[in-house]
């Protein structure tokens, strides 16, 4: 009688893999979270390093600290913000005072910021095309050449900085995929693939191992690919 009330409580296989996948989940979250917190933390005290450069006019180490802080990406974090403009004042007092160094550093540091911060999508789109029309501008407006010269120029050095050299989005949400599909054929094994007494289920394990190694292949291919 014992033996059927505990063959009763045992947690059926479906049950325990909800479990398992709300643990995933919280741990999930919980790792962004303290990510986030991180990054926050990070940018904010590069903005107030840059701060107090920039108020002593060292425009080399305000550019440097703010550029940091814009790498500090997180979304909807107002450091990012405030990093961009900061980048963008830099540059735009540098060149009207005609130090055309710090101008050209700052646009490039914004420009930086806005590549190393990209994913599946360029996250701060208008940042990255000002950077590029302004470097652009910049390089010609220091070469000579009549006018016509110049505006080809400025075209080409406006497509040279544009060039997209990012893997392709597509396989890189394919990577993820195939990382994620891998991770829940393994956990499949695990949870169904393996009786209460620790021997295998072949039948229970067939399925996982096969959702395992569409994932792994997938992973593959994509990360040749990217």
């Amino acid at each position: 009688m014992s033996l059927g009330t505990s063959t009763l409580r045992r947690p059926l296989p479906l049950g325990r893999l909800l479990r398992a996948t709300a643990g995933v989940c919280a741990a999930l979250v919980l790792a962004l979270g303290l990510f986030t917190l991180r990054q926050v933390s990070d940018g904010e005290a590069e903005m107030r390093a840059s701060d107090r450069a920039f108020n002593q006019d060292d425009l080399a180490l305000a550019t440097l600290h703010a550029r940091r802080a814009a790498t500090a990406f997180a979304p909807g974090a107002p450091h990012v913000d405030r990093a961009y403009r900061r980048l963008e004042a830099i540059a735009t007092g540098a060149e009207a005072t005609s130090r055309q160094a710090e101008a050209t550093a700052a646009w490039r540091a914004m420009r930086s910021a806005a590549l190393e911060t990209r994913h599946l999508w360029v996250t701060m789109p208008r940042q990255l095309q000002q950077a590029n029309d302004n470097l652009a501008r910049l390089q010609v407006s220091a070469e000579q050449g009549d006018q016509e010269d110049r505006a080809r120029r400025l075209e080409r050095a406006q497509r040279e900085l544009a060039a997209n050299d990012a893997p392709d989005g597509r396989w890189l949400l394919a990577l993820s995929l195939g990382f994620l599909l891998a991770l829940a054929g393994l956990a499949g094994v695990g949870l169904r693939g393996v009786t209460p007494n620790g021997s295998l289920d072949r039948r229970g394990a067939r399925w996982g191992a096969l959702v395992s190694a569409v994932g792994v292949t997938l992973w593959a291919v994509a990360a040749w690919l990217a």
